[in-house]
């Protein structure tokens, strides 16, 4: 089987592939060979699995400091920071949420929570951070790794403030009402799916990759199961984007 006939979905606009072997996206143009990226130094792949190990945030952020002096143009080592965030600034005197990276879309769940100013400076860490400017640089494919970046901040978000909170999750008293995550969850993820896409503040391209990298994590966490989520999206006239 060659590389192409494996891509089940573009690694560009994240579509489904209706044609196997495709030598370009239908959907985007863009073409199906990816450029591949640098390999790993061993030097650096070493301070990564490093630390990978490191429980520490403070000193995980050090391991990686040290490993982006040695080796600079490493993209793997610039997306580890990129993900850590500010979680070694937490404080164990003050709950701060913040520092955790993916609370960036927090504002999409509980809008009312957050004033124009902050829903604002979110959008531009989103979006903007250097450490992002950084990986898109280094990357083989920006857009690529822009899309694959908002999914994984979608599945992080999804866990930890979703599956991780007793109201999402209807827990009482450590009990599950519902083991069902794809119907528990559907009507939250159609919450910030509405935000999403009614965000007039984030131009349309930005608007679209960051709903459908929300659906497509929603997908990958629910075990592909999405009829809940996509009869509430129906509900809403909200469009329901093509699975992978």
């Amino acid at each position: 089987m060659t590389q192409n006939e494996t891509l089940t979905a573009c690694p560009r606009c994240g579509k489904a592939l209706e044609i196997a072997g495709a030598a370009f996206c239908p959907h985007c143009g863009a073409p199906m060979a990816a450029a591949q990226a640098a390999p790993v130094p061993k030097g650096a792949l070493a301070l990564l699995e490093k630390a990978e190990r490191q429980t520490d945030p403070v000193k995980k952020h050090e391991l990686l400091l040290e490993a982006q002096a040695q080796f600079p143009d490493c993209l793997e080592v610039a997306q580890e920071l990129l993900f850590l965030g500010r979680l070694h600034e937490r404080s164990p005197k003050k709950l701060d949420f913040s520092v955790i990276k993916c609370h960036l879309m927090h504002f999409y769940l509980t809008p009312d929570e957050f004033t124009a100013a902050q829903r604002e400076q979110m959008r531009t860490e989103l979006f903007e951070h250097p450490d992002l400017r950084r990986c898109q640089e280094l990357a083989p494919d920006a857009d690529a790794f822009t899309r694959k970046y908002l999914e994984r901040l979608s599945r992080d978000f999804i866990n930890v403030f979703l599956r991780g909170s007793n109201r999402y999750m209807h827990s009482f008293f450590g009990l599950r009402l519902d083991n069902r995550i794809a119907k528990v969850l559907a009507s939250p993820l159609a919450q910030m799916l509405g935000q999403i896409h009614g965000d007039t503040d984030l131009d349309y391209d930005r608007r679209t990759m960051l709903y459908d990298a929300l659906y497509r994590a929603f997908l990958l966490e629910a075990g592909n199961d999405a009829k809940w989520l996509d009869a509430l999206l129906a509900q809403g006239g909200l469009p329901i984007p093509a699975k992978p």
